[in-house]
C-alpha cells in the first residue's frame, strides 16, 4: 500500500457517514491508497495514536470534516477539542503545524465554523481558514468542488492559463481532424446503428422489478419489511424505496456492472425541517440484491445497516424500461 496523499479527520459521533461517503468519491479519484480513513486503515492491534500521527505527518492534505457537534460539547465538563489528548484535536494541530500541508475545514450540513474563542491554541488558526461546504441537499455539486481543491492542493489541477491555452488548441486541432473523419463515415454508421442494438441493455444487470427485504435498523425493536420497485435501463436506475414501510422516490440512481447505487430522503419527525439522507448501495449476487444503507443527517449519529433483499414472488426479472 502507497503513502496515503489525503487525510479524513472526523469525529465519529458527529460525521462518520460523512466521512464514509467522502472517503468513497476521493478513492475513486484518487485510488483507495491514496485516502486515509480510520475505519479502513487502522488494523487491529495497531497502535492507534501512532497510525493516525504517521498518516498525517504524511499527507498533503487534511480535510476538517466540521458538523453540527465537531467540538465535543459535554454536559459539566470542557468541550472535548480542549482535551490534549483527544483524536481530532491532535490531527488538525498536526496539520496546522505543517508548513507543506492544507488543511482545509469542510463543514456539513449547515454547521458554522468553530470561532478562534472555542478553539485551544494549537487549533486557532482553523478559524481564518477559508472553509468548503458540503450539504446532502446538493451532495453531487459539493463534492466536484471537493474534489477540484483537492486537486489543486495535490498538484493535479489546472494548469496554468499559457499551458491551458496551448491544450485548447492542440484539442481543437484533434476535434476538427475528428470531424473530418466522422463526417466520412456517417453514411456507414447510419446502416450499422439501424440494424444493432444497443449494448448497454444487454450488460445491465436484471436488478429491474419488485424486491422485499427484512430491514432491522440501528435503534431497538425497530424491524421492517422494506419494498423496493426498480426500473431503468442502460446505467439509469429509479422507482421507490421504503423506508419504515413508506415509499420514497430513488435520486441519484445508478447501475455499474452488478452493483447498484441510490439515495432517498425523509424529514425527521420532530426535527422541523431538517432533512435525512438514505445512501444505499447493493450488489447483486445470484438471486439476491445485498445492501448496505447509510443514514445521515437528522438529529442523531446512525451506523451502516446491511440486508439482504429477493425478488417478490410475482415479480419475474422485468426489461429494461
Amino acid at each position: 500500500m502507497g503513502e496515503p496523499r489525503i487525510f479524513i479527520s472526523y469525529r465519529r459521533d458527529d460525521a462518520a457517514g460523512y466521512a464514509r461517503a467522502v472517503n468513497d468519491v476521493l478513492a475513486r479519484r484518487f485510488g483507495a491508497d491514496a485516502v486515509f480513513i480510520d475505519v479502513d486503515d487502522i488494523h487491529a492491534g495497531a497502535p492507534f495514536s501512532e497510525v493516525i500521527q504517521r498518516s498525517v505527518g504524511g499527507s498533503a492534505v487534511l480535510l476538517a470534516l466540521i458538523g453540527k457537534r465537531w467540538l465535543g460539547e459535554r454536559e459539566g465538563a470542557p468541550p472535548r477539542i480542549r482535551d490534549d489528548a483527544d483524536f481530532v484535536r491532535r490531527e488538525v494541530a498536526a496539520g496546522l503545524a505543517n508548513p507543506a500541508m492544507r488543511v482545509v475545514p469542510v463543514l456539513l450540513d449547515g454547521a458554522a465554523m468553530p470561532q478562534a474563542a472555542q478553539l485551544p491554541p494549537d487549533l486557532r488558526e482553523l478559524a481564518g481558514r477559508n472553509a468548503l461546504e458540503l450539504d446532502n441537499t446538493r451532495f453531487a455539486a459539493d463534492t466536484d468542488r471537493l474534489l477540484r481543491e483537492v486537486e489543486e492542493a495535490l498538484g493535479e489541477g489546472p494548469s496554468a492559463p499559457a499551458t491551458r491555452t496551448s491544450f485548447a488548441l492542440r484539442w481543437l486541432a484533434v476535434a476538427a481532424l475528428a470531424a473530418l473523419v466522422v463526417a466520412a463515415a456517417v453514411y456507414e454508421l447510419r446502416s450499422s446503428l439501424s440494424a444493432a442494438k444497443p449494448a448497454a441493455s444487454s450488460a445491465r444487470a436484471a436488478v429491474n422489478g419488485e424486491w422485499r427485504a427484512q430491514v432491522e435498523y440501528d435503534w431497538p425493536g425497530a424491524r421492517h419489511v422494506e419494498r423496493f420497485v426498480f426500473a431503468g435501463q442502460g446505467d439509469a436506475l429509479h422507482g421507490s424505496a421504503s423506508f419504515l414501510g413508506v415509499a420514497r422516490g430513488v435520486l441519484e440512481g445508478a447501475v455499474e456492472g452488478e452493483q447498484l447505487r441510490f439515495v432517498t430522503r425523509t424529514g425527521e419527525l420532530g426535527g422541523g425541517d431538517a432533512s435525512v439522507v438514505h445512501r444505499y448501495r447493493g450488489q447483486l449476487v445470484g438471486d439476491e440484491l445485498r445492501f448496505v444503507m447509510q443514514t445521515e443527517g437528522g438529529g442523531s449519529a446512525h451506523v451502516p445497516v446491511e440486508f439482504v433483499a429477493r425478488r417478490a414472488a410475482a415479480s419475474a426479472p422485468a426489461a429494461n424500461r
